[in-house]
């Protein structure tokens, strides 16, 4: 459970990764406008941790990677149609009219792709419509085109969500804890310089889970989106949320405030605070669920460590795609933050 036992959402380290080269062919085949039976003008391809995307005029092609980690094994192509079948099934929740299905990459008998199912399956992706940027959450941000309107439609859409759900299980501080402390030292042996943050946030996070236990206790776990995060929330008249964390259904499980909490840090972080503030407002008008300054400080600084140590693991990989050092350090500030204004 996220909220019983917090793990790596985005990141750990492999028992076993495959070439990303196995993902030529497909990538070829699917980079290419000719190869979508409903027309494209251009494709264009991303990557992320778990996938490749393929952004067609109309719609996005999620291509799974093959890879096994501690938390969600891809290996092989049976495991990644059960996901993407998940993945299309658990977000039809929040955004209905985004999530089209799965598609099935086969090859036929002359030994060429095509997306219609005609032969041997190879592999299988997920076929979302694609949304305009502008009603992404974070672009709006950055542009400045926030709808106050929109913004209170979304946070209503989310606390509906979660007030269908029935509770699972209790929070656990005790988990809390041992998380807060193998955080920590795990940010420790990472080639960062940290100052006094680090101790700063555990001796503050621990010193808060002690005193506040029973009111942790009385907390309880639903069924989240799991990866709350701007870059994931369209606010429009029909607000939608994508990405919901499909591929282990335990981190899902956590205090709707834990989610909150974090996603009105990554607000915070994007300069624009009174969002996250607005859905935790909203939340407790939906819910009646009254969210107390001192547990939001317990959520928001745990999450914020967890990323600090998300972001530092890639200073010990061949990555220079971000400034991943400084990003660590905004966390532990923002952690800092949270446990600060309790004071």
């Amino acid at each position: 459970m996220a909220g019983n036992n917090p793990q790596q959402e985005s990141s750990g380290n492999p028992e076993r990764n495959r070439d990303p080269d196995d993902l030529a062919a497909a990538t070829e085949f699917l980079s290419r406008p000719e190869s979508y039976p409903e027309g494209t003008d251009t494709v264009e391809v991303k990557e992320t941790h778990l996938s490749r995307l393929f952004l067609t005029d109309n719609y996005v092609y999620k291509l799974k990677k093959p890879l096994r980690y501690e938390f969600l094994d891809f290996t092989s192509r049976e495991a990644r149609l059960r996901n993407c079948e998940t993945e299309v099934l658990i977000n039809s929740e929040l955004a209905p009219d985004v999530y089209q299905g799965v598609i099935t990459l086969a090859e036929d008998d002359q030994g060429r792709l095509n997306l219609d199912g005609r032969g041997r399956p190879l592999d299988y992706l997920v076929k979302m419509r694609r949304l305009p940027d502008c009603q992404n959450l974070e672009v709006q941000m950055e542009d400045g085109t926030l709808n106050p309107d929109h913004i209170d439609r979304a946070a209503r859409r989310l606390a509906d969500f979660y007030a269908d759900h029935p509770m699972d299980g209790p929070v656990r501080p005790d988990r809390f804890g041992e998380k807060v402390r193998e955080q920590a030292d795990e940010l420790r042996n990472l080639p960062l310089d940290t100052g006094r943050a680090l101790d700063d946030l555990e001796a503050g996070l621990l010193g808060l889970l002690r005193d506040h236990q029973e009111d942790l206790r009385q907390r309880r776990c639903r069924d989240v989106h799991g990866d709350l995060r701007p870059e994931h929330v369209y606010p429009t008249e029909d607000p939608a949320f994508l990405d919901r964390l499909e591929f282990n259904a335990d981190l899902r499980l956590m205090d709707p405030l834990e989610e909150l909490s974090f996603f009105a840090m990554e607000c915070r972080r994007l300069d624009h605070g009174w969002v996250g503030e607005r859905f935790i407002e909203v939340y407790e008008q939906v819910t009646g669920d009254h969210a107390a300054e001192h547990l939001i400080a317990i959520y928001t600084g745990y999450r914020a460590l967890l990323w600090a140590v998300l972001k530092a693991r890639h200073l010990e990989r061949d990555d220079d795609r971000k400034p991943w050092g400084k990003l660590a350090r905004e966390y532990l500030d923002l952690g800092l933050r949270a446990l600060d204004q309790l004071h």
